[in-house]
């Protein structure tokens, strides 16, 4: 269930970007995950779509996830490896007993499409040249963590 409390976080950083743009509805959600997240993208689309029903800005927005590596250290012999998976094999003597790096975020909200007005255009929230997306405050979120 800390998915809704990381999902919150997700929606009131989202909410802060599109304002500090003057944007009146958000478009467009980019969040990266890692494999250290103990959940899917679709549990915080779930919770997306539950706390953003009434939102006229938020309502409706696009969540797009893309996927990042991690550190991690097998406990068995010591080696320290980036991996994609969520339950990795170290490299070097093939033991699953393997952590995360805790400083590492599980997911960032990484940027925020937004339209900004009565135009229609939509753009990254705090960016005019509608070209590439303005990175957002992104709530890490380390692993087994939450935003709160």
């Amino acid at each position: 269930m800390h998915e809704l409390g990381i999902t919150q976080g997700i929606v009131e950083r989202a909410r802060e970007a599109a304002r500090q743009a003057g944007a009146v509805k958000v478009t467009d959600l980019f969040l990266t995950i890692t494999p250290a997240a103990d959940f899917q993208p679709e549990s915080i689309e779930m919770y997306y779509e539950m706390l953003t029903d009434e939102d006229e800005m938020l309502r409706g927005a696009a969540l797009h996830f893309a996927r990042a590596s991690i550190a991690a250290t097998c406990l068995a012999c010591g080696e320290e490896f980036p991996t994609e998976t969520p339950r990795p094999s170290c490299p070097a003597c093939g033991s699953q007993q393997v952590t995360f790096d805790p400083r590492e975020a599980m997911i960032q909200l990484t940027d925020v499409g937004v339209d900004d007005g009565p135009q229609g255009e939509s753009a990254p929230a705090g960016d005019d040249s509608r070209d590439e997306p303005a990175p957002a405050d992104p709530p890490a979120v380390p692993p087994g963590g939450s935003t709160n």
